[in-house]
């Protein structure tokens, strides 16, 4: 009789595993059931925090934004801020584009912004690195304080905190269940392993990245899926790298669908937000593809942690983007914006431009 490693094969996601059982399918199958779980748990948390949020200090954003004037430093710090506050770049770059599309904010104003939200999201990303750390757990059990504040006490100032509370501890119960998912199970441990090594080949794995931020709808879901990843061992440095730059672009789906029904103003500041993360792939991949063998080890060297490794490679990539895009290309993208988007016919449009230019962008940097 043959043996099961001669004919029993099973395929996931055109992987190969070797001597399949019923059990075998059944673990990968509960494993894979706990993994969707816990990007649901972590999505949820991350959606009722940001909301939250939103919901408490709107007004104060909004003031913010109105004061800010014209100095793009004032309002890339904002961005960078804010982001990092309400832990969504999308919902920054909403607000931008609902801003500029009521008149509250000019196109010019909201380009720092904008620029500022991309680098806010690394910022915030570096939250999720705290789930490799053992106060993991001390965030996890704050859900319980904050649904026992809620049954005790019917104080609405108490039960905002303890909303608070309660979300900031299920986006790291989430991370949790997500990372017992690979814990628990070998097969599916390999079989990620397998699947990254099949899709080795750089652009691919941009793509991918892309696609499963597309999916999730999240930048930061993304993240803490590639961070729960490395954490179990199943994605190289490498791969990382790519996936990151998928990320980017994925990230500015949200936006853009935002801004269809929006005014011609708010859909700039949406391509803008693209052109941001489009640019971080021009200006980086290409650095990046041929000197992955000294980047790579670079990285690995300089900070032990590979879950670090992935929010500080993503911070070195967004940072160097704004530095170079507000220094030297936010007039060139500006107009080429108002090109993609025109507001009246081609012979006006340059007219337009140069008075906006001189009012918008009159503040020193």
């Amino acid at each position: 009789m043959m043996s099961c490693d001669k004919f029993a094969i099973v395929h996931l996601a055109n992987l190969h595993f070797s001597c399949y059982t019923p059990f075998m399918f059944w673990e990968i199958f509960y494993s894979v059931l706990m993994l969707l779980s816990g990007i649901g748990v972590f999505l949820i948390g991350i959606a009722k925090f940001s909301a939250m949020l939103q919901t408490n200090s709107s007004r104060q954003v909004n003031e913010l934004f109105k004061r800010m004037g014209d100095n793009k430093a004032v309002g890339f710090g904002l961005g960078v801020g804010v982001t990092t506050v309400i832990q969504s770049s999308t919902a920054t770059t909403v607000i931008v584009v609902g801003l500029v599309n009521a008149g509250i904010m000019t196109f010019a104003q909201s380009t720092a912004v904008i620029f500022g939200a991309n680098v806010g999201s690394a910022v915030a990303n570096m939250l999720l690195a705290l789930s490799a750390l053992r106060v993991r757990y001390f965030f996890m059990v704050l859900t319980f304080f904050g649904a026992f504040t809620k049954i005790v006490t019917k104080n609405t100032k108490a039960n905002r905190i303890a909303d608070a509370f309660m979300a900031f501890g299920v986006i790291f119960i989430g991370l949790h269940i997500m990372s017992s998912a690979f814990s628990g199970s070998e097969y599916l441990t390999r079989g990620f392993t397998n699947l990254f090594e099949s899709a080795s080949f750089p652009l691919l794995l941009v793509l991918l990245g892309f696609a499963i931020t597309a999916i999730l709808n999240s930048s930061t879901g993304a993240a803490a899926l590639f961070i729960t990843l490395a954490a179990n061992g199943v994605l190289t440095f490498t791969s990382i790298m790519y996936l990151v730059f998928g990320t980017f672009l994925g990230t500015t789906l949200t936006t853009l669908l935002a801004s269809i029904t929006a005014s011609r103003c708010a859909k700039r500041a949406a391509v803008m937000h693209l052109m941001f993360n489009l640019a971080a792939i021009v200006i980086f991949l290409p650095i990046v593809w041929p000197l992955q063998g000294i980047i790579a080890p670079f990285f690995e060297r300089a900070i032990p942690s590979q879950v670090w490794q992935i929010t500080l490679f993503g911070l070195t990539i967004k940072l160097g983007t704004a530095i170079i895009l507000l220094c030297f290309f936010v007039k060139p993208l500006s107009r080429l914006a108002y090109k993609i988007v025109p507001d009246r016919p081609e012979q006006l449009v340059m007219t337009e431009i140069e008075e906006e230019m001189e009012s918008g962008f009159s503040g020193t940097f």
